[in-house]
């Protein structure tokens, strides 16, 4: 309780100096696939949008550092550099949120948990972070939320750039990015590569977890009057070190997709059609022996955009997944395959100062049969600065193969079902300032939780809580405070679920002391939290504060980054170290 005092007479403080700003402007336009051109405050959805000038002048080196400056995120980390990510949106389940690279699902049928901590952030352009039930569009899996990251494309010029970059653990970065543009053809080619020689992430580790790897992005889109064709290729392969059972070991790991897409615009509609490639592989030794969990599946989506049916827009798809499963794990194998159809619609529709959202999906899983889920969203205006949001979503998740077959597995589990619900204030100080304000729960049976030996279904889960997100910038400072508290509990027993920390600020202060020139300060507190639902062991709380200074010269950019300034020791997991003072540094040029 007094941890919580303190947070809030901080918060409080703050405001009184009116000197807080949020890293997400309400007038920020969502550009995510499947959403029209709205902004943050106009958007019946609880968005958070993190741009490439964020990236840079935060100096953020990885997807999961930027997630974890967001208050409604938790990151659990089993592990130092590459290893497992795992994401706690809103008291969800690290499985429950949807992560897309350029509008394809990251997640692996075989695991669940994306593979995040392989996304170099240097060739990201932004990050729409969407929070709350988001089936209507998204489908299954969304029941904490979607998390849209979305590569760097050409926007007409013929731009490049090189990176050069170092740090502590013998870090090392070289990639580039380079546009071209002829007539009506736009091509853009982004290229990462990392090496380090890691440090001891496990508190009995005996040697330092080393980990590379490579990312490459391809974008190729061409315009015929009003045909519009996209072309995406992504992978990031490597190679991570780490510890198992006192043995050190390695894995080796492989993200891809192709993305295949036709767009025809008409005078009051659109229509699009989008095939989807995609594998995930993991392969790993363990004593003597080559484990595996492979995934691979492709997509057919067709959807129907009107801009003005009967009064509103209104959005119609279909969309059909094949997927096979493979995975050998201690000795567990199994090889499966699903098919999944999926039909959904969703109509805006305004009245007056009011606006109304409704939208259905309905999924057919080859294994578990139909679900019926959708969204129902209702926004008023106060006023031109001031909107009031209310919204209830249905959502679930099938379990995955791991879940099911499995070490550990359980064939006998069902589908995990959840309803949501939210009201939110948005409101406008001025042109520079503004406050976002939510409450919400979200209540989950079926909960798919290891009881320490086998997957079970808990009874019933509940996540309910509260954010708070403000901003404002003054001369040359801009400043943001967000804030959330969280209370997600199993029902079943009584207990908190596992690493996800009660409350949770994150504050930010940029400085442009000139136009070449930025200072910027970030902090992250977190109360304590449980290990595990099946173990005692307990999370303690901490606060980081990290210092990144930004200096342009021309065509160059410097940057100089130190993560975690006063060394502060913290575990995101029981057994695991996370890194201590740390510093990067880093070079571009633009040509």
């Amino acid at each position: 309780m007094a941890k919580i005092k303190k947070i809030f007479t901080i918060t409080v403080l703050m405001l009184l100096n009116n000197s807080i700003y949020a890293e997400s402007n309400l007038d920020q336009v969502l550009v995510s696939p499947g959403q029209r051109s709205v902004t943050i405050f106009d958007s019946l959805s609880s968005v958070e949008v993190i741009t490439a000038d964020d990236i840079q002048s935060l100096g953020y080196s990885t997807v999961d550092e930027i997630l974890s400056h967001s208050s409604s995120i938790n990151i659990g980390s089993n592990g130092g550099h590459g290893q497992t990510k795992s994401i706690f949106m809103r008291g969800t389940e690290s499985n429950h949120t949807k992560v897309l690279v350029n509008g394809v699902e990251l997640n692996p049928g075989t695991l669940g948990v994306p593979s995040i901590q392989h996304i170099s952030v240097e060739m990201l352009d932004r990050i729409e972070i969407s929070k709350g039930s988001m089936s209507t569009l998204y489908g299954k899996s969304t029941i904490g939320g979607v998390i849209n990251i979305i590569t760097k494309k050409n926007t007409g010029s013929n731009e490049g750039k090189i990176y050069v970059g170092t740090g502590r653990d013998e870090t090392n970065k070289i990639g580039f990015q380079k546009s071209f543009n002829f007539n009506n053809h736009n091509l853009s080619i982004n290229f990462m590569n990392i090496e380090t020689d890691g440090y001891k992430a496990k508190v009995a580790s005996t040697k330092n977890h080393g980990y590379e790897n490579k990312n490459i992005d391809i974008s190729y889109n061409f315009s015929a009057g009003k045909n519009i064709f996209d072309f995406n290729f992504y992978q990031s392969d490597g190679n991570v070190e780490y510890d198992s059972f006192g043995s050190n070991l390695n894995q080796d790991h492989k993200d891809a997709h192709l993305r295949l897409a036709w767009n025809r615009k008409y005078d009051t509609s659109e229509s699009k059609l989008v095939f989807i490639q995609k594998q995930n592989k993991i392969n790993q030794s363990s004593f003597g022996a080559t484990d595996y969990t492979h995934t691979e599946n492709y997509q057919i989506n067709f959807e129907k955009n009107y801009y003005d049916l009967n009064g509103t827009n209104t959005i119609l798809g279909a969309l059909y997944t094949g997927e096979a499963l493979y995975e050998l794990s201690y000795g567990t194998k199994f090889n499966k395959s699903n098919a999944i159809i999926e039909y959904y619609s969703q109509s805006e529709y305004y009245t007056g100062n009011t606006l109304f959202n409704i939208g259905t999906r309905y999924v057919n899983h080859s294994l578990y049969g139909g679900f019926l889920t959708g969204n129902f969203n209702v926004g008023y205006n106060l006023s031109n600065k001031s909107k009031i949001i209310a919204g209830i979503g249905k959502s679930f998740r099938s379990p995955d193969g791991t879940d099911l077959y499995g070490y550990g597995g359980n064939p006998n589990l069902e589908p995990e079902e959840s309803v949501s619900r939210e009201i939110s204030l948005k409101y406008k100080i001025n042109n520079t300032s503004g406050l976002v304000f939510t409450l919400f729960n979200n209540n989950i049976t079926n909960l798919i939780e290891s009881d320490g030996s086998i997957m079970q279904n808990i009874n019933r889960a509940k996540v309910e809580g509260l954010e708070f997100s403000f901003y404002d910038s003054y001369s040359k400072f801009s400043y943001s405070l967000d804030y959330s508290f969280i209370n997600s509990r199993d029902l079943t027993n009584n207990v908190r679920l596992s690493r996800r920390p009660s409350n949770k600020l994150v504050g930010r202060i940029n400085y442009n002391y000139n136009l070449n020139n930025t200072f910027s300060l970030s902090t992250i507190s977190e109360t304590n939290s449980d290990n595990s639902i099946y173990d005692s062991n307990r999370l303690g709380g901490y606060t980081a504060i990290n210092a990144t200074f930004l200096r342009k010269i021309d065509k160059y950019a410097l940057q100089f980054k130190l993560n975690n300034v006063f060394d502060k020791k913290f575990r995101k997991a029981h057994n695991y170290n996370s890194e201590g003072r740390s510093y990067n540094v880093s070079i571009s040029r633009s040509f």
